[in-house]
């Protein structure tokens, strides 16, 4: 097949006569190949994670939380409230049911544990969260005595289906002793015996979010109400969900306003560190990939100039028998497209099977290492996280594409402006 003469001159100046392949050109090919592949992983892991930890916040928390402002801590009927904001926001598609929470102490056998026990109404949770939808038994709902982990605590506690724990209310343990105007310490003799709740495990769950994996116990309502000191039928707090989470905003200063007696948080301003802090880590992606794409460009840009000043002589005398100038840019301007569409295609292989395998290659390097690669508690995912959509891959690719190109202009222009005689005599 005979290949017209710019694009034979671009496949031959790549390739040396003795050897398959030039040192020179493996270099070139292996800067966009690790910029592809890094610019894939960072960006598949950086989306993952904010879908997957908004997925997973969304799943366990709602949209609105409403804390009684009163003395108490608690509201006394929350069904009212509860009734009155279905109302008021029904063109919002609210949604509300009452919730019991407090740090208590999870006793099995000498051990002791300190977790967040959620206390919950099953038939108006489903309408709020999706944690009943992620347990792992399906069975009717939680009744008093029984309770639902996280299927990560289970493991650590050892805990099995059936298997019974306790659990001991702070409140419980506190409430005989006092301090004193001059900030001493009374311990009084308590009115009653006081016995911890007992509670079987009755369902594992798994948010995929390692704060509530490894930490929340559920309960029903009314046995955290019993744990916590408070009457049957009453809540710490009152969670909803709307139809439009992501514009919450105007809707949560309208509520404040109908409802001085409570305080009105968002799931935005709950989580508002977390976001910030996943924010600054994508802006210190972009700083490093930006960096990679820079070096991505040099490589290529130094190789064809190398390539340029090795064939001086050839260029002058294709110039001498009336080659154009724009051929001979042209030919380096196809090299450049050549090793940017080799090295993308290799990088977009390699970046998409790192994420194919990534939770098997970290196993490994955390068993060469000796350290865990992911750990869960400081990234607050159980698993990691990799989101690589169509149009993300498309822009990297054609960016590679087109920066490798650009890389090639230096040298096309160089080589396009030299004059045979120079490159003659330069040889000579």
């Amino acid at each position: 097949m005979h290949l017209p003469l710019d694009i034979f001159l671009a496949l031959r100046y790549l390739r040396p006569k003795r050897t398959f392949i030039s040192v020179i050109s493996l270099l070139s090919i292996l800067g966009p190949l690790l910029g592809v592949a890094i610019l894939i992983i960072v960006s598949s892991v950086m989306a993952g994670f904010d879908r997957d930890i908004r997925t997973g916040i969304m799943n366990m928390s709602a949209h609105l939380t409403f804390y009684p402002l009163g003395e108490g801590g608690c509201f006394k009927d929350p069904q009212e409230l509860i009734e009155q904001l279905e109302s008021e926001c029904a063109a919002q598609g609210l949604h509300a049911a009452p919730v019991i929470e407090g740090t208590a102490l999870i006793q099995l056998r000498q051990s002791v544990y300190p977790k967040v026990v959620r206390g919950i109404l099953p038939e108006r949770e489903k309408l709020v969260t999706k944690i009943q939808e992620n347990f792992y038994e399906k069975r009717p709902p939680l009744e008093e005595g029984e309770a639902a982990i996280g299927r990560r605590l289970a493991m650590m506690m050892n805990l099995k289906l059936g298997d019974e724990f306790l659990i001991h209310s702070p409140a419980h343990l506190t409430e005989n002793i006092s301090w004193t105007d001059d900030g001493k310490v009374e311990v009084h003799e308590p009115d009653e015996f006081y016995l911890p709740e007992q509670c079987q495990v009755a369902n594992f769950y798994s948010m995929g979010i390692s704060d509530y994996d490894d930490n929340v116990i559920v309960l029903h309502l009314d046995q955290a109400a019993q744990l916590f000191g408070l009457d049957w039928g009453s809540a710490t707090s009152i969670q909803a969900v709307v139809d439009d989470p992501m514009n919450i905003a105007g809707l949560t200063e309208m509520l404040r306003a109908k409802h001085p007696e409570c305080q009105v948080v968002n799931w935005q301003e709950r989580n508002q560190m977390l976001f910030n802090t996943l924010q600054s880590e994508k802006n210190l992606m972009t700083f490093l990939m930006a960096f990679i794409v820079l070096v991505a460009s040099f490589t290529i840009a130094a190789t064809l100039i190398t390539v340029v000043v090795q064939k001086t002589r050839e260029i002058g005398i294709m110039k001498a028998v009336g080659v154009s100038s724009f051929t001979i840019g042209r030919i380096f301007l196809l090299q450049g497209l050549i090793i940017g569409v080799i090295g993308t295609a290799l990088g977009t292989t390699v970046g998409l099977l790192v994420m194919h395998y990534r939770d098997a290659i970290a196993r490994l390097l955390s068993r060469v290492m000796g350290v865990e690669v992911f750990p869960a508690e400081l990234y607050h995912l159980t698993s990691i996280p990799a989101l690589t959509t169509a149009g993300d891959l498309m822009r990297i690719i054609l960016m590679s594409l087109g920066i490798c190109v650009f890389a090639a202009l230096v040298p096309a222009i160089y080589a396009s402006a030299t004059t045979p005689a120079t490159s003659l005599r330069s040889e000579n």
